[in-house]
């Protein structure tokens, strides 16, 4: 238990970033006259997560994953303090310091990824996964509720808080630096000493890694599914709230429905799927594809709403919230099955490339739902909303294909 706990811990912090980039920011930026175009734009400054792969072996090999979470997070500290200095006119400035925002928050996901693979045992997945997902999604909540501590402290007082979050996780981290460098749950030591032993017992080069995470069972099929499971879906997500925003909903609305509500909503789903696996231990890749499905029905409802012109009566609000909730808790049922499904096969690797590998799934599954996101306000004003969710229910009615060749052996794994 000590062990999901801190990983739930360690998660929450690493969601914050993502809160502040996907919920926080475009409805602040909107709501000061920017174009769809330049608000998608900004997601191109999570290009870190997208690359963390590369030096994700450096994680592994060098150091230990105390040192690299503690730097990380001093690091993020800093980082929040100089962006509550600068006025977010300052549009050089402000892309540097996003940029290095998630540049230090990408690193300390690949070592607490790399933590969690050590710490897990197979009955541990389901749960493990779970506090991942819970916990990244509890400070996303947070982080998107910032709009309404921007309207009474204002930019500076935004990441003057965040910057306060980080220090004291720090704190805590400083003084749990055992419970980080632990023990396996075989009982036997499987620290980073062990690990860079591990390392230099094997003569693959760095540049060999990634061919090992390539050639393990299952990978390429992983690889391919991750990458265009979410594109439908976050695509909606994304616009849904611009969308509201466009039709006369106030900032502070939007922000309690897609990032209080909404990610409320996902963090109940992700909840149920953890029990779905742990509890009801039903095979993995059958969860995901069962709520794939049942997603398609908020994504239809949102198609509705945005090729109809905007009214905002109560039936249209209540229609636009529930839509909200469904996808996200859907979406959150998804992304926790995934995710397991995601370590299972990373567990399938050499033991000195499962962090790398893991690392590698979730770095294309970013890429996957992003650089996707980041196009989309351009699409956006191009063909217009009503025309936009229409491309968004095809792409997620078309992944459900991807299922008919998933490795046998994975429709039938379950937690164990």
């Amino acid at each position: 238990m000590n062990h999901i706990l801190l990983l739930f811990g360690l998660y929450f912090i690493q969601g914050l970033p993502y809160g502040v980039q996907t919920g926080f920011l475009p409805v602040y930026l909107r709501s000061k006259g920017i174009s769809l175009a330049s608000v998608g734009a900004f997601k191109l400054l999570l290009l870190p997560w997208f690359l963390k792969g590369l030096w994700a072996p450096l994680v592994d090999r060098f150091a230990s994953k105390a040192s690299w979470l503690r730097g990380s997070v001093a690091a993020m500290f800093v980082t929040c303090l100089f962006i509550s200095c600068i006025h977010p006119d300052d549009t050089v400035a402000l892309c540097a310091l996003l940029f290095l925002f998630n540049l230090f928050s990408a690193t300390q996901d690949v070592a607490v990824d790399g933590l969690a693979i050590q710490l897990l045992d197979g009955a541990e997945l389901g749960a493990g996964n779970t506090a991942q997902v819970v916990g990244y999604k509890s400070g996303a909540v947070m982080a998107s509720g910032l709009t309404a501590i921007e309207q009474t402290l204002g930019w500076t007082g935004v990441f003057a808080a965040l910057a306060a979050v980080y220090f004291a996780a720090l704190l805590v981290l400083q003084g749990r630096v055992k419970d980080i460098e632990c023990t396996s749950p075989d009982g036997q030591t499987k620290g980073d000493k062990s690990a860079r032993d591990d390392y230099k017992g094997h003569q693959s080069a760095l540049r060999n890694v990634h061919a090992e995470v390539m050639n393990t069972e299952g990978t390429v099929w992983v690889a391919v599914f991750v990458l265009i499971y979410k594109l439908g879906e976050q695509g909606a997500v994304s616009l849904f709230p611009l969308f509201l925003l466009d039709g006369g909903t106030s900032a502070v609305e939007v922000s309690f429905w897609s990032g209080v509500l909404g990610m409320g909503a996902s963090i109940v789903g992700s909840t149920w799927g953890g029990v779905l696996l742990s509890t009801y231990r039903l095979a993995t890749v059958r969860v995901v594809k069962r709520h794939c499905q049942l997603r398609l029905l908020p994504l239809l409802l949102m198609l509705w709403l945005t090729a109809n012109p905007y009214d905002r009566g109560n039936l249209t609000g209540c229609l636009s919230v529930a839509s909200i909730v469904l996808l996200h808790f859907h979406s959150g049922v998804v992304t926790t099955a995934t995710f397991t499904l995601m370590m299972q096969c990373s567990r399938l690797a050499p033991d000195h490339v499962q962090a790398t590998h893991f690392t590698t799934l979730a770095t294309i599954e970013v890429i996957g739902k992003m650089l996707f996101t980041a196009t989309l306000g351009g699409i956006t004003e191009y063909i217009g909303y009503g025309m936009t969710f229409l491309m968004l229910l095809c792409l997620a009615l078309g992944m459900l294909y991807s299922f008919r060749f998933c490795p046998n052996h994975f429709m039938l794994q379950i937690t164990n």
